[in-house]
């Protein structure tokens, strides 16, 4: 009889507790965002509860379908005791098991994406290192401290070309990869919306984070709640606009911000931070470099690689300003629907507060946004730039028969530039786009504004003065070439135009610059510098020669 009244007395007990605790739901409100460079936001709410006193539990709805529960952060006040939370997601009408299953499998095929993406970025940082070796080594055996035999640049090509196709080959499989996991989510998600629409359930999901607390006493309290999710980011995209009447230069910083949370965001302040949290923060480690044999096999099909790749590698020496610009042509229609999309809009500057930090910026804007959770890009204005820039012609008629106008802008780096897309509109006239690329190291940021078609360049190859002779063991092969450039517009320009002669790394190819009137040389790059003024109308001329003296029994394979 004991045993079972201390049973009995500890069951009402028990009973008693669980009849105490309360449980309430409330829907909290998103007051802030900050939305990450690429992918990634972390998002902050706002809960006012009616507490009583005792254990309570409380279920906050309006959050995000997809949460990193290890970045969940929850302020309460000092007289409320936080036991517990976690977080739940739900879909707003009952979901059938096959449903849920799918929604299991999104959320693997999401990992798996982002281990694919940073095995990717990884993988095109290692190949960028050794690109710029390769460019390094082979720019720096052709002087005059240092030659090598035949024998020795071919083991050197060999060798690089073996590393970047092997790191070629990788990105294509891990692109393939990513294609696959991207095609499968998306049939998971149609096979979802398919049974949504057969059981009739708009599919619905949001997330909930529940807390276990504790007060003394019945309370009100406001509490905020923080997490990170990784359905949301942000891209930076550009307006330059230039007036031609008085040359002034605006740039005008945007972002393109997108989520798909589970949830709207209605009149929320943004934050734009420059930083990627996904990136991993750990040091890189150096591993042993192990040498490997050259496989026989495969050299015939490096020297045709090395030779398709001649002209790009030869474009990305001589013309860093051609690297970074990359313009479209528009037909009629669409450039009258861009100019309307692109006008002049409000100066949203004095809205913009700037937060640098010792790794990251931040753009704290203090305007309310709305941001529905579909998906589309919603372009927000960050701030607009007067900026002073100087405007020359640029020309390598050898690989584009097209001038350029291009913008120089000196003290750049305050600007907070990203990589991205620019469109160009001169004269509120949308021409074009553009790609800004600050990851430079260079004192002037150089921004193309298009093609000048008012300025004709021609490059022709003098035949009567392009010779080929032979003397003894030896064949010297001469070139001439003349460059014809006239300016068609009513105003003078200056113009910087650019060749190049070849450079041998062999000792039994010797190349010797024999004319080049008015250039300035660089014989570490073998590239030939005009800076020219022509006025309205002018034509002027630049030709220059070069020979290359070879064994007769050999053959060049791009000796022009």
């Amino acid at each position: 009889m004991k045993k079972l009244l201390i049973a009995f007395m500890l069951f009402a007990t028990i009973h008693g507790f669980t009849q105490a605790k309360n449980t309430q739901t409330l829907k909290s409100t998103l007051s802030h965002a900050t939305v990450y460079y690429g992918y990634g936001a972390e998002l902050d709410h706002n809960v006012k509860a009616t507490l009583t006193d005792g254990l309570q539990e409380i279920v906050i709805t309006n959050v995000a379908s997809q949460v990193d529960g290890n970045t969940i952060q929850v302020a309460c006040p000092e007289n409320v005791v936080l036991m517990s939370y976690r977080f739940n997601t739900v879909a707003e009408t009952a979901q059938s098991p096959a449903v849920v299953k799918m929604m299991d499998t999104i959320i693997q095929l999401q990992k798996q994406l982002s281990i694919i993406n940073n095995e990717y970025a990884t993988t095109e940082d290692l190949l960028s290192r050794i690109t710029r070796l390769i460019e390094t080594d082979f720019t720096s055996i052709g002087g005059k401290e240092k030659t090598m035999t035949s024998e020795e640049f071919i083991k050197l090509l060999e060798y690089y070309s073996t590393k970047v196709q092997a790191l070629k080959a990788t990105l294509y499989a891990l692109q393939l990869k990513r294609a696959d996991v991207e095609e499968k989510i998306r049939a998971v998600n149609r096979r979802i919306a398919e049974s949504n629409k057969l059981s009739g359930n708009n599919g619905k999901v949001y997330g909930q984070i529940i807390l276990q607390l504790m007060t003394k006493s019945a309370t009100l309290a406001d509490f905020n709640i923080s997490y990170f999710t990784r359905n949301a980011g942000w891209i930076p995209a550009y307006d330059l606009r230039v007036k031609t009447i008085d040359n002034s230069f605006k740039l005008a910083y945007k972002a393109a911000v997108s989520q798909t949370t589970g949830i709207d965001w209605k009149e929320v302040k943004l934050s734009l931070s420059t930083s990627n949290p996904n990136q991993g923060s750990n040091v890189p480690l150096i591993t042993p470099w192990y040498l490997q044999m050259f496989v026989p096999e495969l050299y015939n099909q490096m020297l045709r690689g090395r030779a398709a790749g001649v002209a790009t590698n030869r474009m990305q020496s001589m013309s860093p300003l051609l690297k970074e610009v990359i313009v479209k042509g528009e037909d009629a229609y669409e450039k009258k629907d861009m100019a309307r999309d692109v006008a002049d809009p409000s100066d949203v500057s004095v809205y913009t507060n700037l937060a640098e930090g010792q790794l990251y910026t931040s753009f704290d804007i203090d305007l309310p946004y709305d941001i529905p959770a579909d998906g589309k890009a919603y372009n927000v204005a960050i701030k607009e730039e007067n900026i002073k820039a100087t405007y020359k012609h640029y020309a390598v008629p050898k690989l584009d028969k097209d001038a350029f106008l291009v913008a120089e802008i000196n003290d750049w780096e305050t600007l907070d530039l990203l990589p991205g897309e620019a469109n160009i509109i001169m004269d509120n006239v949308y021409l074009g786009k553009s790609f800004i690329d600050p990851n430079t190291t260079m004192d002037t940021l150089n921004l193309s504004m298009g093609r000048d078609k008012r300025i004709a360049v021609k490059r022709m190859l003098m035949k009567e003065f392009s010779k080929s002779r032979v003397k003894g063991d030896n064949k010297t092969e001469t070139f001439t070439y003349e460059i014809t450039v006239k300016n068609n517009k009513k105003q003078p320009i200056s113009m910087l135009l650019k060749d190049q002669y070849p450079l041998s790394t062999l000792k039994e190819i010797e190349v010797a610059l024999e004319e080049s009137v008015g250039a300035e040389v660089n014989a570490e790059l073998a590239t030939l510098n005009w800076k020219i003024n022509l006025e309205p109308g002018e034509i002027k001329q630049y030709r220059f020669t070069y020979s290359i003296k070879y064994p007769k029994d050999k053959k060049i394979m791009n000796i022009r």
